[in-house]
């Protein structure tokens, strides 16, 4: 996917990449504005904006808090546009929300500006598709149907997933997945999330390392709902957040 600085359109293609939960919407606001990333702010239909940063992010007050532009023209335009467009790239991902209104303030004796938090958040990724490494404890797992039909599943060990595919870990001697072949009725179980109906596609199978025998099957989810496509989001960001803590505490220990 070829991601431009610009603002992007309000398309029902886009609904899928749309985060509401306040609680993720606030954590990512904080991590920009705690790594000190540039973020543009676009206040007409013309493409004009301003370069800012986020100063503070306050849910109590439901407000975040932004440098003001040093240039008076950005200044007069940020305060008096009817809408403002903002987009940052962090961390691989195109981050876009948009406010109202903005109101001048004050941050520890620093000219600023104030909004009301953004109810919702577009998140697009350079790569459609970011995988996350399955956590070792917890792992997700996905029951998949065997050939028989007999309602039989056969569980396969989630190693990596995003919102575009996963890859599982089979055993030819207990189960195999042709290359090519769509298979659906699969259940994914995503731990703190809870299950989730998917079909995939199988679009390579190789060895793995966790064992002689065993083969490591990269697989392309088909016909995706909303829904299952919601709910993945969540998990993915989910263990994204756990690894960077995790992360940040080794870091610490060091």
């Amino acid at each position: 996917m070829q991601l431009h600085p610009f603002p992007e359109p309000d398309t029902p293609e886009l609904e899928h990449y749309m985060l509401y939960s306040r609680a993720e919407i606030v954590t990512i606001l904080r991590r920009i504005g705690q790594e000190r990333t540039l973020v543009s702010v676009y206040t007409g239909e013309e493409g004009e904006f301003a370069v800012t940063m986020i100063l503070h992010v306050d849910p109590d007050f439901d407000e975040a808090t932004f440098d003001m532009p040093i240039n008076p023209e950005a200044q007069q335009r940020v305060l008096g546009a009817h809408e403002l467009v903002f987009v940052v790239f962090f961390e691989n991902v195109k981050v876009q929300f948009s406010a109202q209104l903005a109101q001048a303030t004050t941050l520890e004796g620093r000219s600023a500006f104030r909004i009301r938090l953004p109810t919702q958040m577009l998140r697009l990724q350079r790569r459609e598709y970011f995988r996350v490494r399955t956590p070792i404890m917890g792992k997700a797992t996905c029951l998949v149907p065997q050939e028989s039909g007999a309602a039989k599943y056969e569980s396969l060990q989630v190693l990596n997933i995003s919102i575009g595919g996963l890859a599982v870990l089979s055993y030819p001697h207990n189960f195999e997945l042709p290359v090519g072949e769509t298979i659906r009725n699969c259940f994914l179980d995503l731990p703190g999330i809870g299950p989730v109906n998917v079909a995939f596609r199988v679009v390579n199978v190789y060895d793995a390392d966790e064992g002689a025998d065993g083969r490591r099957c990269g697989c392309q989810f088909v016909d995706l709902p909303p829904q299952a496509r919601m709910m993945l989001q969540r998990y993915v960001n989910r263990v994204e957040a756990e690894q960077r803590k995790a992360l940040g505490n080794a870091k610490k220990s060091a």
